[in-house]
């Protein structure tokens, strides 16, 4: 399999608008809620808001921990819920690493990023991209972006509240 893409959101350009949540819940749902949303943002006191999406990890632990075999991975290295064998045990959300999995409030199914691109298309400040852990190394030339994430994993990966 080629190198496995994700969402990745700058904090550093971030500015905390919402619009990539509100795009996705009306994308999918056809209503504004950051709840419903495949993408959540967290904002930190030192002026800094994190988008934060599934990574598709390789080693997939959602998808090991879902009893019903409801989490696969496509042809291009998308990890997706199958509505119809998801049972909403919430399995797959504390297997996550990145808190990347949540329960849809109407539907009691798992809901994740899958990549569609809407968020990154609507990105005002363009904080958002689809890309893979070499990509980002090559745009994030510095090194800045994984040592803020780093820092603020305890609080990113504990299950907050939204921005």
């Amino acid at each position: 399999m080629s190198a496995l893409k994700f969402v990745f959101g700058s904090p550093t350009v971030c500015t905390g608008c919402m619009i990539c949540a509100n795009a996705c819940s009306m994308f999918y749902f056809k209503v504004i809620s950051p709840t419903r949303a495949r993408v959540r943002v967290m904002r930190f006191e030192d002026g800094l808001d994190f988008p934060l999406f599934c990574r598709n990890c390789e080693d997939a632990p959602c998808k090991e921990a879902c009893p019903e075999g409801a989490i696969s991975r496509t042809s291009k290295g998308v990890l997706t819920v199958n509505n119809t064998r998801c049972n909403g045990c919430g399995s797959c959300v504390k297997a996550c690493p990145y808190d990347a999995i949540s329960v849809n409030p109407d539907s009691g199914k798992a809901i994740k990023c899958i990549q569609c691109g809407e968020c990154v298309k609507r990105c005002p400040v363009e904080a958002i991209w689809i890309t893979t852990q070499k990509e980002l190394a090559d745009k994030d030339k510095n090194g800045r972006l994984p040592p803020l994430y780093d820092k603020h994993k305890a609080e990113l990966y504990s299950r907050g509240e939204f921005l």
